[in-house]
């Protein structure tokens, strides 16, 4: 039998877990759906090295959704190797049903010039 405070800190931490999961996209051409209230992952190639990001590009059109943060890893087989990219995640958060769209671009901030690449993520709120 597992002492009552072990089965609380079980259970918080499996539904802590399922609050974002695994819900990790990363395939534009497919809609992303998912439930009101949920968080969920972009995660798209980076590399920062180069001054390049990527950038939010028209907050109008996230709709119901919410950018929790953004957070940019580097795999530890590179983490010693000089320029080597990593992956960009933004968290957002589903705020009520409905329909949002994710617009990303890939810019060095402090340019003017046109971005290097361009995303957008449909995203379905039941």
């Amino acid at each position: 039998m597992i002492p009552r405070s072990a089965a609380l800190v079980l259970l918080l931490s499996i539904s802590g877990a399922s609050a974002c999961g695994d819900r990790t996209f990363d395939d534009p051409s497919q809609p992303i759906e998912v439930r009101a209230g949920s968080e969920f992952i972009i995660s798209l190639e980076s590399n920062r090295s180069t001054g390049y990001r990527w950038v939010l590009a028209d907050s109008t059109a996230l709709g119901p959704l919410r950018v929790v943060g953004t957070r940019y890893e580097v795999p530890r087989r590179n983490r010693d190797r000089n320029g080597a990219g990593g992956t960009e995640r933004w968290t957002l958060r589903s705020q009520a049903a409905g329909e949002g769209v994710v617009s990303l671009v890939y810019v060095r901030p402090w340019e003017t010039a046109v971005p290097k690449d361009t995303t957008r993520f449909r995203v379905i709120i039941r």
